[in-house]
């Protein structure tokens, strides 16, 4: 079943600048150059589409993590609060069927997903503080993580929170996550080698700035934090490692364990969040206020590839304070393309938006976005021409 809910077609023109930015560390940063806007005169249709479930009743507001197939074809999202895995079918729109992991007993997966990852061959790694571990489509237990510093020779058993944004290698040799970072802590990754039970750690001294742009308040025992953290994204069977505090990126290769920083200069962004905020805050609601004031620079999002132009694109914002009423205004948004070499190919404003970036992949040619309708499944697709 296919519904079309609404179309809208928005014309974006951009002028077209040559640019470059300066390679300052060798063998480390890319010179990004582009000499003319792949995006100027970029046009954008939208479709809402409703999914398929059948007589199946699902919780269409409580996926956390995604994930397509090798075939390319499915979409697996991991339903977080009832430990289950759901596969849709792109070409019909519709609930292939539903993967219900155990509770308890050898083959026990999270009562909760935080991090979730789809590997080849139907496979996922389920993850939150107490089990990280891979289980195949027939949730059955085929690799234990133990994603713990004393598991680990070379780590640090002060490290906490390995489970971060776990991903494994796709042959699961290797896995990579963020540790928990405190104040002026160094940002950087921990590689765990599966096989031989050790670890190091990655710096990421390009991604510092991440530390200007969060701030924490402790309270009974417990400590909230707000703000830009860094995030690690698996795309083309590498890792992309960014901050919302800059456009600039480090990329891992599985394959040749190579780790590379890239730097950006954008036209129509600053490249990086500027100012001074205070890291700690003595009250909730002033924790609230730094985070509002940090979100009213442009955050940088991830990157999505498409097949069908051999390319990547990204998703940027920016957010404007309240209207009286205390609702949000409307965010301003902004759109990237690059080459597969992650080379800056267009930029463009796009007006006229709604929030619903978040959880997105290609689809020959088109931008699949998860966004509920009718409190079932569904998707807004973005058409791009250009």
């Amino acid at each position: 079943m296919k519904i079309i809910f609404r179309g809208l077609t928005l014309l974006l023109f951009f002028s077209c600048t040559e640019k470059a930015s300066e390679q300052i560390a060798e063998g480390a940063i890319q010179t990004q150059t582009y000499t003319e806007n792949q995006l100027e005169n970029l046009q954008i249709t939208l479709d809402t589409l409703k999914v398929d479930v059948g007589e199946e009743i699902i919780n269409a507001t409580a996926y956390f993590g995604y994930g397509l197939g090798e075939d390319k074809e499915t979409i697996f999202f991991a339903d977080g609060m009832n430990t289950e895995v759901h596969a849709y079918n792109i070409p019909d729109l519709k609930l292939e069927r539903r993967i219900v992991f155990e509770k308890d007993g050898p083959n026990r997966a999270p009562d909760f997903i935080n991090f979730f990852q789809v590997l080849p061959k139907e496979e996922f790694m389920l993850a939150n503080y107490a089990i990280q571990a891979v289980f195949n489509n027939q949730a059955e237990k085929i690799l234990d993580i133990k994603a713990r510093p004393e598991e680990y020779e070379g780590l640090d058993e002060s490290l906490s929170s390995l489970y971060g944004f776990l991903h494994v290698s796709p042959d699961k040799k290797l896995a990579i996550s963020r540790p928990l970072e405190y104040g002026d802590a160094s940002v950087s990754l921990v590689m765990m080698d599966l096989e031989n039970k050790t670890g190091k750690m990655l710096p990421l001294p390009g991604l510092e700035i991440t530390n200007k742009f969060r701030a924490s308040f402790s309270e009974g025992g417990g400590t909230t934090t707000m703000g830009d953290n860094l995030v690690i994204q698996e795309v083309r069977d590498q890792l992309v490692i960014y901050s919302a505090s800059t456009a600039d990126i480090y990329v891992y290769d599985w394959n040749s364990k190579e780790l590379k920083l890239i730097e950006y200069d954008h036209q129509l962004v600053p490249d990086q969040k500027s100012g001074d905020f205070p890291t700690e805050a003595g009250s909730r609601e002033e924790l609230m206020e730094i985070a509002q004031q940090i979100r009213n620079q442009v955050s940088f999002m991830g990157f999505l590839w498409d097949n069908s132009r051999q390319q990547y694109f990204r998703f940027a914002n920016k957010q404007n304070g309240f209207l009286e009423t205390g609702e949000p205004r409307k965010l301003d948004w902004y759109l990237f393309s690059y080459d597969e070499n992650f080379n800056l190919l267009g930029e463009t404003e796009l007006k006229n938006l709604s929030n619903f970036f978040y959880q997105s992949f290609f689809y020959q040619g088109k931008i699949f976005s998860y966004f509920p309708v009718d409190e079932d499944p569904g998707f807004v697709i973005m058409t791009l021409n250009f």
